[in-house]
């Protein structure tokens, strides 16, 4: 069976090892090869990537770990209970109108990327009499959220005369694509508009964007993919990461089947030989794409086993007729995606990217932390 340290068999068919101390390892890694002074920050969106934000929080803030970025103001919300009061936490979203007093609240930073958000959150500021955080998005390209570059060379000084501007930023459309021509127009873009904002930090890259060059660091780079050590994270240089989230199910039942006979929903695979077919707990309820249908591969004991048939809501079917019988069996647990099955390439199985695999990880997997070369269960 698949070697995993489980400090006791997982409660349910389903499970995820996560390494805290991999997680440390790669914001260190980031932060050792930039320039001094510029800031490693955290994006933490999506219950950290699927690794999961109060572990995962908890262990950046101890590794020093000051700026972090979040998608919604719930978010946001919940990770002031992870970290210390001299975190920077910004919302990405943008500020909805009624929002204001919860980020007063709670301290949070609204980053700003319309004009009407702007105006909202100055006039807040006004009626309290208080110079409030916020952060400015500029959209030099990427057109989905941010204040455009019309809007911007409109903006005056009055429209913020009443925010303390922390931070300005923007984000980089084709960072995994070192050679185009956006990556260079944005980052002349940028330049242009921080000009107007000399005392904020300034912020355009996200993890493709450090390895672009010390021209796209600035005064702040926002990790989110890298931290998990995914090697699409890296798409130039010799820098050494650990992955983090491992994923592994349980096989429920083993069948053997005749030649001809199918398997799954829609009839979709028929054995072309007698083979054993082992069911897996796992399903596209729980993150493991329906699109890896008859795609997709486990990993167990020296082989790489095929999806046959549909993936169904709670079940996965393999073929494990290349392992003798006697070296598999009901209750072993094969890998989804880890150390030999990567998860980059079961997002390119998928027709998919990393990205999406790890932010659809279901609650229905049991969750164990390591740290420190203890495993622990989460809470």
């Amino acid at each position: 069976m698949v070697e995993v340290r489980f400090p006791q068999p997982p409660s349910v068919p389903l499970a995820l090892i996560i390494d805290l101390d991999a997680v440390a390892h790669n914001f260190k890694m980031f932060c050792s090869h930039v320039k001094k002074g510029v800031i490693c920050a955290a994006v933490l969106k999506a219950n950290a990537y699927g690794m999961g934000v109060k572990e995962v929080a908890t262990r950046l803030y101890q590794e020093g770990c000051r700026h972090f970025f979040m998608a919604h103001l719930s978010e946001a919300i919940e990770i002031k209970n992870y970290v210390g009061a001299d975190s920077f936490i910004y919302v990405v979203n943008g500020l909805r109108k009624g929002d204001e007093e919860v980020y007063l609240h709670y301290n949070l930073i609204p980053v700003l990327g319309d004009p009407q958000q702007i105006h909202t959150w100055n006039s807040f500021c006004q009626d309290k009499n208080q110079y409030l955080k916020a952060a400015l998005h500029f959209d030099t390209g990427m057109t989905r959220t941010g204040i455009s570059m019309k809007a911007a060379q409109n903006m005056g000084l009055l429209q913020i005369s009443n925010i303390e501007i922390v931070c300005v930023m923007s984000h980089l459309a084709c960072t995994y694509q070192s050679s185009h021509p956006m990556n260079e127009a944005q980052r002349v873009a940028f330049d242009t508009l921080r000009q107007r904002f000399p005392f904020a930090l300034g912020s355009l890259s996200n993890s493709g964007g450090f390895f672009l060059g010390e021209a796209h660091h600035y005064d702040m780079i926002r990790l989110g993919l890298a931290l998990t050590g995914c090697r699409t994270s890296v798409p130039r240089g010799d820098y050494t990461l650990k992955p983090v989230v491992k994923a592994y199910a349980q096989i429920l039942q083993i069948n053997e089947i005749s030649r001809g006979e199918s398997v799954g929903y829609d009839a979709t695979f028929i054995a072309s030989r007698a083979s054993r077919i082992a069911t897996l707990g796992v399903g596209y309820a729980d993150g493991y794409l329906r699109s890896l249908s008859n795609r997709g591969e486990v990993y167990f004991e020296g082989h790489k086993l095929p999806v046959v048939g549909r993936v169904s809501m709670d079940l996965v079917t393999i073929d494990i007729t290349e392992v003798p019988s006697h070296k598999i069996h009901i209750g072993d647990w094969v890998e989804l995606f880890g150390d030999n099955i990567l998860i980059d390439y079961l997002a390119e199985r998928a027709g998919s990217v990393p990205w999406e695999l790890l932010t659809r990880i279901g609650h229905r997997f049991e969750r164990f932390y390591i740290s420190e070369n203890q495993v622990q269960e989460a809470a």
